[in-house]
C-alpha cells in the first residue's frame, strides 16, 4: 500500500477518539488488517451511428471497471482504469485476497438481468395501455390507471439511464447489440477496522492513499452478505462461529437503531 498499515491503524484510533468513543465507552477494535478487493477492468463495443446525414453505423468502443463481486453493486467506475496497472501483483490464494468473479461473467449477468426487467416493464406496459384505451373518457379509473402508465415509464427509464450512462453509451443503444469483450481482475487494498462496543459494531475503511471510503464503510454495515464475506477474510484463522456472532451483532445493533427511530417519530 501506498500508506503503511501502522499509519492508517494509528489514524483509526484517532478518528474513534474523534468522534467521542472514548476507551471508557468500551468499545474495542475487533481487528484492523489490510484486505484486497477485486476489480474487473473489462472492454466492450456497440453500434452507433456516426454522421448527421449519412447515418453511417459504426463500432464504438469502451472500457470500464466494476468491483467483482456478486454481493455488491456500487456500479461502474471508469475512473479506477488507471489502477490496473499500478496494483502489485499479489497471491491469489492469499487469505487477505476476496476472490472475485472472472472475466465478462458478472456484467453479462447483470445486463441480461436488466433486460429482463426492461422487458417485464415493456410487457406491463403494454398490458396498462390496452386497459387505459379500453375506458371511457368518463371513467373514474382512468387517471389512476394513467398516473401508474406515467410511473412505470419513468421507473423503467432511470433503471435504463443509470446502466447507459455508466458506460457512457449512446442514449438510444440497443442492449442486445452491446458486446463485451475481454476482462481481467485487478486487486486494490483496503484498510478495514472494525469497532466493537456495548452490543453494536462498526466498520472504519480506508484506501490505499489514507483516503477514508465511506461507501465501503456503509455498505459492510447495512450488507450482511457483503459483511460475511469480508469478515471470513478478516477472521484469518478465527473460528468462523465468531464472523457469524459478530454479523449479527450489527444486525442487532442496526435493529435497535430502527426501533429508537420510530420510538422517537411523530405523527402528523
Amino acid at each position: 500500500m501506498v500508506v503503511p498499515e501502522g499509519v492508517l491503524n494509528h489514524d483509526a484510533e484517532k478518528r474513534r477518539i474523534k468522534k467521542g468513543l472514548l476507551d471508557e465507552s468500551g468499545e474495542r477494535a475487533v481487528f484492523d488488517k489490510t484486505l484486497y478487493l477485486p476489480y474487473l477492468d473489462f472492454t466492450y463495443q456497440y453500434p452507433k451511428e456516426r454522421g448527421l446525414l449519412s447515418k453511417q453505423r459504426v463500432l464504438g468502443q469502451g472500457r470500464s471497471v466494476v468491483l467483482a463481486l456478486r454481493e455488491v453493486d456500487f456500479g461502474f467506475a471508469p475512473e479506477l482504469a488507471t489502477l490496473a496497472h499500478q496494483i502489485v501483483e499479489i497471491e491469489s490464494d492469499s487469505e487477505c485476497v476476496v476472490q472475485g468473479v472472472e472475466s465478462t461473467v458478472l456484467v453479462r449477468e447483470r445486463l441480461e438481468e436488466l433486460r429482463m426487467i426492461l422487458t417485464n416493464y415493456d410487457k406491463e406496459l403494454l398490458k396498462l395501455s390496452e386497459q387505459y384505451g379500453s375506458l371511457s373518457k368518463s371513467d373514474g379509473t382512468r387517471e389512476d390507471l394513467r398516473d401508474n402508465i406515467d410511473h412505470l415509464k419513468k421507473t423503467r427509464g432511470e433503471r435504463f439511464k443509470m446502466f447507459v450512462e455508466g458506460l457512457k453509451l449512446p442514449s438510444r443503444v440497443n442492449l442486445d447489440e452491446l458486446e463485451l469483450m475481454e476482462g481481467n481482475l485487478f486487486y486494490v487494498p483496503y484498510f478495514i477496522t472494525r469497532l466493537s462496543g456495548r452490543g453494536e459494531s462498526r466498520f472504519l475503511v480506508w484506501d490505499r492513499h489514507g483516503k477514508e471510503s465511506e461507501l465501503i464503510a456503509d455498505e459492510l454495515a447495512k450488507n450482511r452478505r457483503f459483511r460475511e464475506l469480508v469478515m471470513s477474510h478478516a477472521s484469518g484463522s478465527r473460528d468462523s462461529i465468531l464472523a457469524d456472532y459478530l454479523s449479527e451483532e450489527v444486525d442487532g445493533g442496526a435493529q435497535r437503531q430502527n426501533a429508537d427511530e420510530s420510538d422517537h417519530s411523530v405523527s402528523l
